[in-house]
């Protein structure tokens, strides 16, 4: 019998293996499409007659069933194979190389967590940067500046600690281990040649980090361009191509990264005619690069991915190479005398960070209706903070300042739908800014308290180091305020939803705590834009206090406790993968890899851009066999946002044949308020909902907003079915936490006395299969 119905299950957060997704051994399933990285399983025929008939992977004879596994596109780069030694190290290096895209990660979710333009109406106004949607042009000149950030940190170590302070009188070094070690002990200036090329490698690592993926994963187009649906961004091709729109982009970053390396040694020696104009040269091309950085807002992701001007950015990048190997040369020929630390990664931290600040602060506006006043405002933020270093009085004018464009970003009616109270682009900002100069601290202290003894860094990542532990404080305080009372909430249980036993419901209790993850996140941020703002204040200002002995012990403090941070952080992309095969950071990964990389051309891959044609070109190939097959696409936890995207892409002839079953889904509560414009109200056709509450009870005692006459939901009416329950951690309802035709509780034990179920195995569950049987029994 030809089955009609083709059951394609797509995992989530966790990586559910094939064989469990079908709930069958591993020698019961065989893969018949794909690669590693993504993948099309199916039950293997020889084996289904062997099963039970009330085996949870016996398959109707109605249905096919098959798997869809994405896992491998989030987690295998660079996904060297094999189990020797230079298999592992490059993986791990990878893993490393992750973690410095953390922060670039970060600054593309906060680019589509802006206010996306309105596509809805058809415009023939020539799309240019500043009417590309708010935002556009600035978070990728912040992206521009998370790069210099990074080159700037890593020419602090190479040139100014290795190259120049161990060369010195007075200081003690290590030596480099034998297989780097390979110049001996040259004269300075050729250290500094040599150490030049280490900021450039890394650039060239992250480039072939992240091209690695493109290659692997980005190309995949669709067989047919979907139907473009007015107003939903995830209904054009050009969402999922998005490697046109960063390649551009890319090379202005890495003219950027090259001119930097030249301006840190070639303004230490200045005097000397020759660097003199390899420095203008050098400046030069930087600025022309932040222009088009600018102009590369123009080449949005709501407008087709072209690469028009294309021909600039070429000439930059081999222009900011030229220069690069004419300092080269230069170097080597002049012999310059390189007798103290470099000025200019001592100061331009600093400086680009206050810019990056004044970015973070203007964009908790975007989303609102102001347009003039934070773009004002951040010209003054910025202009006092870098006048403070000549006029300490200039902080007052700052903090008037800042305090007018928080007072502007303030939230207004309405803002309570949104993420953050629709500060969402500033929040992400502020925490990748956070990240960036953590990242950076962690790798210069480490260095230096690694290479020996004399050496100078620059007092910007000393006074992070004092602020960042600082500001963890009150976050520490805040966790344990929540860590007692859900001790006291578990001691005397009160019940939370509806009856249950008492072990169900103190996992209840511990699963609301995971449900304030916005608050907290918000909280952070804020948390780490006020350490940059200190930082950024004493490096310039230099107070008196600042050197005394209460100050001192903290900064010593401070170095342990941002080391600690960075090292959780990098262990958690290196252990993740290594050990566990889980992805690092776990919903945060996921997150930042579901969105095409538009605003750094460095961010982690996005593995939608494969996942969402396929899903979808598969669905078409069973629907086009015969009029009569349909489709149930079910999907848990991130696989249901794959899932919609795909649905989007189907013309609406297809979707009559199509049905949708999700489950442990973070759509509404944290998806559509994060992105309004890509998964929100209007996109879904679900009532809009608050974030959950910091202390109550239950966090989502509240009541939900106006419910969609439009969207998923409308096109799909009876054909939508979601399984949630209160013990997830990572699992909502679509509709609302009432009862409604769209969401059915799953139950929330496994039979036994002790066991609880969570975020898996929904599929298993007696609900799982009475929705399914409800939907196949639907007529088409």
């Amino acid at each position: 019998m030809n089955p009609r119905v083709l059951e394609l299950r797509i995992h989530g957060v966790n990586n559910t293996p094939p064989n469990a997704m079908l709930a069958l051994p591993d020698h019961a399933v065989e893969q018949f499409r794909g690669d590693r990285f993504g993948s099309f399983w199916r039950p293997r025929a020889d084996t289904l007659a062997d099963l039970p008939a009330d085996h949870a992977g016996q398959v109707p004879r109605a249905v096919r069933r098959e798997a869809y596994s994405w896992g491998g596109m989030a987690r295998s780069s660079p996904g060297v194979p094999g189990s020797g030694v230079p298999s592992v190290l490059a993986n791990v290096l990878g893993r490393i190389g992750w973690a410095l895209l953390l922060p670039f990660g970060l600054a593309n979710v906060a680019y589509w967590a802006r206010r996306l333009p309105d596509d809805s109406a058809p415009t023939t106004k020539r799309m240019v940067w500043w009417n590309a949607g708010r935002g556009a042009a600035s978070t990728r000149l912040f992206g521009l500046g998370l790069t210099v950030l990074l080159v700037l940190a890593v020419c602090e170590v190479a040139i100014d600690l290795y190259a120049v302070q161990c060369s010195l009188p007075g200081t003690t070094c290590k030596r480099l281990p034998e297989f780097l070690d390979v110049l001996g002990d040259p004269a300075r200036h050729v250290r500094v040649l040599a150490a030049s090329a280490v900021p450039v490698l890394l650039l060239l690592g992250l480039l072939a980090l992240t091209s690695l993926s493109r290659s692997r994963y980005e190309m995949t187009t669709m067989r047919r361009v979907p139907v473009r649906r007015p107003g939903v961004m995830l209904s054009r091709a050009s969402m999922w191509e998005g490697s046109p729109r960063i390649r551009r982009l890319t090379r202005l970053h890495i003219a950027a990264g090259c001119c930097v390396v030249v301006l840190v040694t070639s303004t230490q020696v200045w005097q000397n005619v020759v660097f003199l104009v390899l420095s203008v040269a050098a400046g030069g091309v930087l600025a022309v690069v932040v222009g088009r950085v600018v102009v590369t807002a123009a080449d949005c992701p709501d407008v087709p991915s072209t690469e028009k001007g294309g021909l600039w950015s070429w000439l930059l990048m081999i222009s900011a190479v030229v220069v690069l190997l004419a300092h080269g040369f230069a170097l080597h020929a002049v012999e310059p005398v390189f007798d103290g630390p470099l000025w200019l990664t001592s100061w331009g931290p600093p400086v680009v960070a206050v810019a990056l600040l004044g970015s973070v602060l203007a964009a908790w506006s975007w989303r609102r209706d102001d347009a003039k006043g934070p773009l004002v405002l951040l010209v003054l933020f910025v202009a006092f903070m870098v006048a403070t270093y000549w006029f300490p009085l200039a902080w007052t004018g700052a903090a008037v300042a800042g305090g007018a464009l928080a007072w502007r970003a303030r939230p207004r009616r309405g803002d309570e739908w949104q993420a953050w109270h629709g500060a969402g682009p500033g929040v992400l900002l502020g925490l990748s800014l956070t990240a960036s100069v953590m990242l950076s601290t962690v790798l210069v202290l480490t260095f230096r308290g690694w290479a020996g003894t004399g050496l100078r860094v620059p007092s910007f990542y000393s006074w992070f180091s004092a602020a960042f532990a600082a500001a963890l404080v009150p976050l520490v305080v805040l966790l344990l305020v929540q860590a007692l009372v859900l001790l006291s909430r578990l001691t005397k249980p009160s019940v939370l939803d509806d009856e249950a036993e008492v072990l169900v419901v103190r996992v209840r209790h511990v699963v609301a705590v995971t449900h304030r993850a916005e608050n907290v996140a918000g909280a952070l941020s804020t948390l780490g834009v006020l350490a940059v703002l200190l930082t950024c204040y004493l490096a310039f200002a230099s107070p008196g206090w600042a050197g005394s002995s209460g100050v001192a012990w903290v900064v010593g403090r401070g170095d342990w406790v941002t080391g600690l941070a960075g090292v959780a952080v990098i262990g958690s992309f290196v252990g993740a993968g290594m050990l566990t095969n889980r992805r690092p950071l776990g919903l945060l990964w996921d997150l930042m890899c579901f969105l095409p990389r538009t605003a750094h051309p460095f961010a982690p891959p996005c593995y939608a851009e494969r996942a969402v044609p396929e899903i979808a070109d598969r669905a078409r190939e069973f629907l086009d066999a015969s009029p009569r097959h349909r489709v149930v696409l079910s999907a848990h936890s991130l696989g249901a946002v794959l899932a919609v995207a795909a649905l989007y892409a189907l013309p609406d002839g297809y979707l009559r044949r199509v049905q949708l079953l999700t489950y442990g889904v973070q759509l509404r509560p944290y998806f559509g308020r994060i992105f309004p414009e890509l998964l929100g109200p209007a996109v879904l056709g679900t009532p809009e909902v608050r974030a959950g509450a910091m202390f109550s009870c239950d966090p989502w005692r509240r009541d939900p907003g106006a419910a969609q006459d439009r969207g998923l939901y409308s096109l799909l009416g009876a054909n939508w079915i979601n399984l949630w329950r209160r013990t997830d951690y990572l699992g909502f309802p679509v509709h609302g936490w009432q009862p409604n035709d769209l969401d059915r509780r799953a139950g929330e034990t496994d039979g036994s006395p002790d066991g609880v179920e969570t975020h898996s195995d929904y599929h298993l569950c007696s609900a799982y299969r009475d929705a399914f049987a409800d939907l196949v029994s639907r007529p088409i």
